[in-house]
């Protein structure tokens, strides 16, 4: 740049003896040495300008975005400084702290550093010791433990490559690497087209789709002359399509067992369309689990034509497994059809429908085996089928359609036994390979042997998180760190894959599950915290804090709800929920118990001081689901 400088120069003084041009020249260069020199400091200061001429359209539409999001992220860290902000009406606590300032006091106060929980670490806490009492305790799953080792090795490395624990396997099964390779292959060499088309790539998709149907359904043990399954987004859309297409009419009758998730209660909102009585016996509050409350309720109502009852094949909260053979032959007996909710039953458990007889099963895949995500379905009997009636069409879900200008549409759908007529539109072809492989690589390890060796690992993480007790108070009392919703019934309920508590501290004050979270994520450690979108569960367990929600008029089906006028008095409301799967070790459960141990068991008075800002400065919950 000094010689284009120079160069310049001495052309325009070409030929001249003028000591001016000799003067000028040379000035010339002194500046561009002092551009040269400042030119880092120079660019920061112009850069600094706010909305600078020199910025292009999309410089400044992105500074724009940038300034609004910090905008939003201090509104949320303190709704109070925005008059217009329709979530937190109540007056709030002027020391507000965001959930990042809040977690690094915590870490702070608690004296850690952001470090996981290494192989070395918990060696020096005893882990071989308690390894080999685990193997001596279930005996079934030291005979699989290495067989399980070689599976996370080869298809979740990742895991201990970054140093990481994941419990959180109810909320979504890891993606195998093994899984991805075989399905991107199969893309990479095979043509699949619209299946709607009749040529070669579109006959290839039919015949993928249709293999993936009928693996779904020998999963299940589905008989397919009995039953058929239909895809959807996600288990959700699979009960939503029940519940739009149920014929509740005038007097028929949809019930809920309350341990449910809210998009099984959600379906309640096509039977209070047509003004129907969602809550049965005038009470949502019944014990947990206690099935046998549910198959009373059942007997009880006897009037309506058509009645669905939904079940959970497993909660998503406590993780009890309920009797569904007694409650489906309870329900059958009283005239009753049968939804079943499995997404969280069926990935650690055998689900045999043409023994359990339910009229619609509910499944999700993602959850099964971690990929892919955005496919669902719904499994049901072809009897079954013919008592629902779609309430608009689509695509594919019609064989013809004439539009008469005097008489609207003239509509023939396809016969109701046949999937078609409940799907919308072309199928997610592509995905349903996926669904395909999928199902074998899960059959490839054997349901049987993923639901003992999930049960073993909940059940020893159960009975370690039972002895945990804080020391004697002042008064000499020694009261439990945990509290949970369910451990074991007596009506033949088991507990499945995963588990839920809360914590307190040791003046027997609830603590905020959002510190437990923040501080576990600190040690490496992924959990699942809040009420994981079943507030029946957190309704009951919580009634003495939450009783105010329990008013009808909370419950009613409108815009309005009152919701963001009392969420400010339940910050730190919801439950801790570790939950395993076929990748997880014994390794990770020993890690989970020992950080409560370490971490909060051994630090009490921190913990109590923390729970008491915590609960004082966190902003209220967006929800209680």
């Amino acid at each position: 740049m000094l010689s284009r400088a120079s160069y310049i120069v001495n052309k325009l003084s070409a030929g001249s003896s003028n000591p001016l041009c000799f003067v000028l020249n040379n000035a010339f260069c002194i500046v561009w040495l002092l551009i040269l020199c400042l030119k880092r400091n120079m660019a920061t200061w112009i850069r600094s300008l706010p909305g600078a001429w020199w910025e292009s359209s999309d410089e400044r539409a992105l500074r724009g975005l940038v300034e609004k999001q910090v905008k939003v992220d201090d509104v949320r860290a303190n709704p109070a400084e925005d008059e217009n902000c329709r979530c937190f009406k109540r007056a709030r606590t002027d020391n507000v702290s965001s959930p990042e300032q809040l977690r690094q006091h915590a870490t702070g106060k608690l004296g850690m550093k952001p470090q996981v929980w290494t192989a070395k670490k918990v060696d020096s806490l005893g882990y071989k010791e308690a390894h080999k009492k685990f193997l001596a305790d279930f005996s079934e799953f030291a005979e699989t433990e290495k067989s399980f080792q070689a599976i996370r090795d080869k298809d979740f490395s990742c895991l201990d490559e970054q140093e990481l624990t994941f419990l959180d396997y109810t909320g979504s099964m890891l993606t195998p690497l093994s899984l991805i390779d075989s399905h991107t292959e199969f893309l990479r060499k095979t043509i699949i087209a619209n299946p709607h088309s009749n040529s070669l790539p579109s006959e290839m998709a039919s015949g993928v789709d249709e293999r993936a149907r009928a693996a779904v359904l020998n999963m299940f043990h589905a008989d397919p002359s009995e039953y058929t399954i239909m895809w959807t987004q996600n288990a959700t859309g699979a009960l939503k399509l029940v519940g739009e297409s149920y014929p509740f009419g005038e007097d028929g009758v949809y019930m809920y067992a309350p341990d449910s998730h809210n998009s099984v209660l959600g379906v309640a909102r096509y039977a209070k369309q047509y003004r129907m009585f969602p809550f049965v016996q005038g009470s949502w509050m019944w014990n947990i689990p206690e099935a046998c409350k549910l198959m009373t309720a059942i007997s009880h109502v006897s009037k309506g034509t058509n009645k669905l009852v939904a079940i959970t094949g497993q909660s998503n909260v406590s993780g009890i497994k309920h009797p569904l053979g007694e409650m489906v032959r309870t329900a059958h007996k009283n005239g009753w059809d049968v939804m079943l909710d499995s997404a969280a039953m069926a990935p650690t458990s055998r689900l045999n429908l043409s023994e359990i007889g339910v009229e619609y099963a509910c499944v999700s895949f993602y959850k099964m085996f971690g990929y892919p995500t955005g496919i669902g379905a719904l499994v049901a009997k072809k009897s079954a089928l013919q008592k629902l009636n779609r309430p608009w069409f689509s695509g594919g879900t019609v064989r013809m359609v004439r539009s008469d200008t005097e008489k609207g549409l003239y509509v023939i759908m396809h016969k109701k036994e046949n999937a078609e007529y409940f799907e919308d539109g072309t199928p997610n072809f592509q995905m349903s390979a996926a669904v395909e492989e999928g199902v074998r690589y899960v059959q490839s390890i054997g349901i049987d042997r993923i639901t003992v060796h999930t049960s073993s690992l909940i059940r020893w993480i159960g009975g370690e998180l039972r002895q945990l007790y804080w020391d004697e108070d002042s008064l000499g009392r020694t009261r439990p760190l945990l509290k949970f919703p369910a451990m074991k019934s007596d009506d033949g309920c088991i507990q499945g894959s995963s588990l839920a508590f809360a914590m307190y501290t040791k003046e027997n004050k609830l603590i905020p599950h959002q510190l437990i979270g923040n501080v576990a994520r600190e040690r490496g450690i992924a959990i699942r915290t809040g009420c994981f979108c079943n507030p029946g569960t957190g309704l009951e367990f919580f009634q003495s804090s939450m009783h105010k929600l329990s008013s009808g008029k909370f419950f009613e089906f409108a815009d309005g709800n009152p919701a963001e006028d009392i969420l400010d008095e339940f910050r730190g409301i919801g439950f801790i929920r570790v939950s395993v799967g076929f990748p997880t070790t014994f390794m990770d459960a020993f890690k989970f118990v020992s950080f409560l141990k370490e971490d909060i068991l051994r630090r009490p008075k921190d913990i109590s001081t923390l729970t008491d800002e915590w609960l004082t400065k966190m902003a209220p919950p967006a929800s209680l689901c």
